[in-house]
């Protein structure tokens, strides 16, 4: 459990907390350049308790602002893009992607008074089809170096959603193995038969992973091991990646890989921004447009998703609620699925939405399989207090290569040392993708 004391430092990423000056050290991903056009209109977005636009001037630059006009705060969103610059529809103060204020028609001619108005803005760096913010103090680190981002846009599928709880405990589903054996997991038919594949099988038998953690330069290397036949181990490795990055384990031969990152948007709700990539190859149409694929990333299916409205990511926000018991079925749940949740996402999101907003961390009662989530927020909170005691900026900052790694998932024989077998795995080889269980 943590204490409350260092449950509100986990959680509380506004203006001026310890956690929100930690993460505006770090670059990070929230729109697709495809979400805006240039003199397009402006796309509303809120990240650590900031409400502010994106938008694109009419050659092409991107920025990101703040919302509101700085002369009687009313919401920029409904002006003008035009004429390399935003302009406020309420009195025509007109304003470019450096966020200074470049008109003001409704002053005298010969005033100055627009040279001393300027609003907030923050640098934007586009990769692969992902756009990047900084929004921490000047001069910028340089960009994380993760495997997609080198890429074509072909070789990979970008999804979005937002889930209504603190970012800390949706980010830590990515890590809790053991609830794999049972939140997404198939029951057997009645007919005595079971339709589970070797991994699924093996995460039934055995519901009670091994957990090991190595520390490294950019998180921690997680791994969950099983047992499995023939005298084997089954070892999925996930890699949590400071300050909010996941990359769990992938399935089968020359595998398609995930990349996610839990964004907060506040204290109380995080966008979750997935990509899924092949390393060797373009994505087929078929797989492009899987459901299964998609919804592993991030994506909610399209009978499941609210209608888009305006609001920030609002194209990205899910019907399935506690409100409605994110569909649950109890009779697939008797009969088919352990949880009855139908949609794999959901099966995260129920359990995570029905903590509270802000799970309350100081009542916990963690277990020897809660290893790698606590591991996790030490490492958090080791390196917010550092940067709030000593103001150490964390290593991995300037240090974008260390980023350049992998996720596996390998049968080894019983007792082999997991970290030390999947090094040359772990490591970015471009023109490489090796098989995984």
């Amino acid at each position: 459990m943590l204490t409350q004391e260092d449950n509100a430092l986990l959680t509380q990423v506004g203006p001026g907390t310890p956690m929100g000056r930690l993460l505006r050290s770090y670059w990070f991903p929230f729109l697709f350049t495809s979400e805006v056009q240039p003199d397009g209109p402006p796309e509303r977005v809120r990240l650590l308790g900031e409400d502010l636009l994106a938008f694109r001037d009419s050659s092409g630059t991107l920025a990101l602002v703040e919302e509101r006009c700085p002369h009687r705060r009313a919401s920029l969103y409904f002006g003008r893009n035009e004429e390399n610059g935003l302009r406020c529809i309420y009195h025509g103060w007109k304003f470019d992607v450096a966020g200074r204020c470049v008109d003001q028609p409704s002053e005298p001619e010969e005033s100055t008074f627009k040279n001393r108005v300027s609003i907030t803005s923050y640098p934007c760096v586009e990769r692969s089809g992902v756009v990047w913010t900084y929004m921490g103090p000047q001069p910028a680190p340089p960009l994380p170096h993760f495997e997609w981002m080198d890429l074509p846009e072909d070789q990979h599928v970008d999804g979005k959603r937002v889930q209504y709880t603190n970012w800390a405990q949706a980010l830590e589903g990515d890590f809790d193995q053991s609830h794999v054996s049972y939140a997404h997991s198939k029951l057997s038919t009645n007919n005595g038969r079971k339709e589970r594949s070797l991994v699924d099988e093996i995460r039934f038998a055995d519901r009670h992973p091994a957990f090991e953690v190595v520390p490294t330069p950019y998180g921690c290397c997680i791994a969950a091991g099983r047992e499995a036949p023939a005298g084997q181990e089954y070892w999925r490795i996930t890699q949590f990646l400071m300050p909010f990055y996941s990359m769990t384990g992938p399935y089968g031969a020359n595998p398609i890989r995930n990349w996610r990152a839990w964004i907060p948007m506040d204290d109380t709700n995080v966008v979750v921004l997935g990509v899924t990539f092949h390393p060797l190859r373009p994505l087929t149409q078929k797989e492009r447009g899987s459901r299964l694929l998609v919804s592993g990333v991030s994506n909610i299916a399209p009978e499941h998703r609210a209608p888009a409205t305006s609001q920030p990511f609002g194209r990205y926000r899910p019907i399935a609620s506690l409100e409605n018991d994110f569909f649950q079925d109890r009779e697939v749940q008797r009969t088919t699925t352990f949880s009855g949740i139908p949609e794999f996402w959901a099966q995260d999101a129920a359990p995570q939405l029905s903590m509270g907003p802000i799970c309350d961390r100081s009542q916990e009662h963690l277990g020897t399989s809660d290893l790698a989530i606590i591991a996790i927020r030490r490492r958090l909170l080791a390196t917010l207090k550092s940067l709030r005691d000593q103001g150490e900026l964390p290593a991995e900052v300037s240090q974008p290569d260390n980023y350049y790694t992998r996720a596996d998932a390998v049968l080894l024989p019983a007792g082999m040392p997991w970290f030390e077998s999947t090094a040359e795995r772990r490591r970015v080889t471009p023109g490489t993708n090796p098989d995984c269980a």
